[in-house]
């Protein structure tokens, strides 16, 4: 193998490392390079990672073979499988520790040539197994970190990582982003201790644990939520904790936001954006003590980030479909009264002759609306919702 080669794969190796590496990004890329079966397994013999496998025989554990195999000097050990091919295994070594090892199998011919990639390659695992040295919890730490940083490409990934770094991880989050503020300097870290305590006691679901990421005066919580009710239920639970908050009498105010759930795994990145970016919104409008949903502040998302064409139009269908649902289900009118009512300045009286219905039924109307769209129609905020819809509802046609 020439300089150039290896110089190549080692500038390759760094490109993982710098998206997030993992023993599975390394081991799926080792694999793709000699076309062979990548297994990682840690100094416990503990599965790491599996690549490549297809329809190759791979043990569940390599640590016989390793162990009866004949080694170099480097302690580069050379594999003779059953079905007559070849493999390599070499260990991932910070100083004098072994922390694992690396194995290849189903080499075809002779493997000496990609031994320098596989030594590599067992050295960047290596370095990743080192900066997560804090064990169990440090390896949770930064899956959680990567998840979040969008270092995974698809779900299936994700769930591989997680199994192989001992995580349990539900198929949906809920994501609320807390901020404590009236923070006392000298008793700073019992008060964030607390309001964690309270937190975590509120949200919760059966099916799995409650991720926790601390952030410098607040905290992060991914909520399993398997089913849209779950959601639900994650949203009303936040919504309480300032309350909560000052029933027990804690000495601070809290402000939070709270994202929305997706389809899979990978979109708990979203809603945390989603929840963080609520939580700013939520301060600069209602002050603190205040923890309120994404879906639930209506156009100042999009206010706040400077929303394109097709981001207000789709605000605008989210907002009006269960109103436009609901007059094509029952034969109403609700749609055409709400701008009506707008429209006249929201006279109850004028809305009433102009819709040639009695004004008892304008207001059961807007009873309706309010139901239907989970929005106060006395709120200027919730206005202003409806308001823009129907805006940029009329002028895309």
């Amino acid at each position: 193998m020439t300089t150039d080669e290896l110089l190549a794969f080692a500038e390759s190796l760094a490109r993982i490392s710098a998206a997030g590496g993992g023993p599975k990004a390394y081991a799926s890329h080792l694999a793709a390079r000699c076309r062979a079966a990548v297994l990682v397994e840690d100094g416990e013999w503990h599965h790491l990672a599996l690549a490549g496998a297809a329809d190759r025989s791979v043990p569940a554990s390599a640590r016989e073979m390793v162990r009866q195999a004949e080694r170099d000097e480097d302690g580069l050990a050379h594999l003779q499988l059953a079905d007559g091919s070849h493999g390599l295994a070499f260990p991932m070594r910070a100083g004098d520790a072994e922390l694992g090892w690396l194995v290849v199998l189903g080499l075809d011919g002779l493997p000496g040539r990609l031994a320098p990639l596989v030594r590599l390659t067992a050295s960047a695992i290596a370095v990743d197994l080192v900066r997560e040295a804090g064990g169990a919890k440090g390896r949770r730490r930064s899956f959680w970190e990567r998840l979040l940083g969008g270092s995974y490409d698809d779900a299936a990934a994700v769930r591989d990582d997680a199994a192989a770094r001992g995580v349990s991880i539900a198929p949906s989050y809920v994501a609320v982003a807390i901020e404590v503020e009236g923070l006392d300097e000298s008793g700073a870290v019992r008060q964030l201790s607390d309001v964690r305590k309270l937190c975590l006691a509120h949200l919760h679901h059966q099916s799995g644990e409650t991720v926790t990421i601390e952030r410098a005066a607040g905290f992060i919580f991914l909520v399993p939520a398997p089913l849209p009710a779950d959601a639900q239920n994650v949203v009303l639970a936040a919504t309480m904790l300032p309350k909560h908050a000052a029933k027990v009498k804690l000495d601070v105010a809290i402000v939070g936001g709270i994202g929305t759930r997706g389809g899979d795994i990978l979109d708990a990145a979203r809603s945390v954006d989603q929840a963080r970016e609520a939580l700013v919104i939520v301060r600069r409008l209602f002050g603190t003590s205040r923890v309120v949903a994404w879906d639930d502040l209506g156009l100042y998302p999009l206010l706040h980030r400077g929303a394109s064409r097709e981001e207000l139009q789709t605000f605008a269908r989210r907002t009006l479909e269960p109103l436009r649902a609901y007059d094509e289900k029952n034969h109403t009118e609700l749609l055409r009264t709400l701008s009506l009512y707008f429209s006249v300045r929201q006279n109850v009286k004028t809305a009433s002759e102009k819709l040639n219905v009695h004004r008892h039924t304008v207001f059961y109307r807007l009873r309706q609306i309010a139901e239907i769209c989970n929005r106060d129609l006395d709120s200027a905020h919730d206005q202003l919702a409806l308001r823009a819809a129907l805006a940029i509802d009329a002028l895309a046609g």
